[in-house]
């Protein structure tokens, strides 16, 4: 299943712009065949079927290996077999790439890019404060 949508979302990353749109995002759902933990980015493979019924073969790009550590990512963190529904910045070369942006897991875990989820925890943060002040 593919889905287009639009986002003012980008990174500054030595690459990003000449690979990834960073004004658009994407949504493909698939069985993951694959995770490269690797620096310096780590890869996950999807196999997505298209709308004709065919399975293309997908590549999730991400930060490596070492800043996925250090949000305790593992081997394990996400299977081959599992079915993810991944959202990113599609490849700007019409290669079935994207760079990340959230996974989530069959279980309904949200794996979130780690600038994106900073934002989330420190805007949830904020909240909090506010709610506590106003009682």
């Amino acid at each position: 299943m593919l889905v287009g949508l639009s986002s003012n979302v980008a990174r500054a990353h030595h690459s990003f712009a000449a690979t990834y749109d960073p004004a658009r995002l994407v949504t493909v759902e698939g069985i993951v065949t694959g995770l490269q933990l690797v620096n310096p980015h780590a890869i996950i493979h999807v196999n997505v079927t298209n709308d004709s019924g065919e399975v293309e073969a997908w590549l999730i790009e991400m930060p490596g290996n070492l800043s996925l550590a250090r949000r305790g990512w593992t081997d394990e963190t996400i299977i081959p077999g599992e079915t993810v529904t991944a959202v990113g910045n599609p490849s700007l070369t019409g290669k079935n790439a994207m760079w990340w942006q959230r996974v989530t897991l069959t279980d309904g875990t949200e794996l979130l890019f780690p600038a994106l989820a900073d934002q989330l925890a420190i805007e949830a943060h904020r909240r909090e404060r506010v709610l506590s002040t106003n009682l």
